[in-house]
């Protein structure tokens, strides 16, 4: 069976943004490897794609706060943004469905992990929307990928864990990395 593996972090976002090129030698708790070394020297490889967002949730921990991370069962979660965009829920759509570039300057459509940001201002709004989602609304939507299994997961997924991890980095001021992945 197919999984997603969503990890959360509080992060200012302009600050990984300023980490290509910035020549850092130590980063705690990140391993040294090619692409990090590319990165921080600021020689990016055109053709790396997802060279780069792979260390995002190592440098999202060393930089930014660690929300939680959970593991979820099934395929095709991007196809949630219909059940958000048919349940009228605009700040919920953006997070879900535009990658965050990173580097700021990565021009991949589909990046893996994928990562998606709410702006420290978007996260009010963000919660709004999270705290008037019921999970019956989301059962209720017919999405040709998604059978009635992967809607419970992801009422659970949208009512359980995401609204924690919007409320921590809303509080800390600071923005809303989610990083999916579906290879570990």
């Amino acid at each position: 069976m197919a999984e997603q593996y969503f990890s959360a972090f509080a992060v200012d976002a302009a600050a990984l943004l300023r980490l290509p090129g910035s020549g850092e030698r130590v980063l705690p708790g990140v391993a040294p490897s090619a692409a990090l070394a590319e990165l921080l020297s600021g020689r990016l490889r055109a053709d790396a794609d997802s060279r780069y967002t792979a260390l995002l949730p190592a440098l999202a921990g060393a930089f930014g706060t660690p929300l939680g991370a959970v593991s979820v069962p099934g395929r095709h979660w991007d196809e949630l943004t219909e059940v958000f965009t048919s349940l009228e829920l605009p700040a919920l759509t953006a997070l879900w469905s535009r990658p965050w570039p990173f580097p700021a300057d990565a021009t991949y459509d589909w990046p893996w992990p994928y990562p998606t940001l709410a702006a420290r201002t978007d996260t009010a709004g963000l919660l709004v929307e999270l705290g008037a989602l019921a999970s019956e609304s989301i059962h209720e939507q017919d999405v040709e990928a998604l059978d009635e299994d992967d809607l419970e997961e992801a009422s659970w997924f949208l009512t359980e864990h995401l609204p924690v991890w919007t409320s921590r980095a809303h509080a800390l001021g600071l923005d809303l990395l989610l990083v999916r992945d579906g290879t570990r």
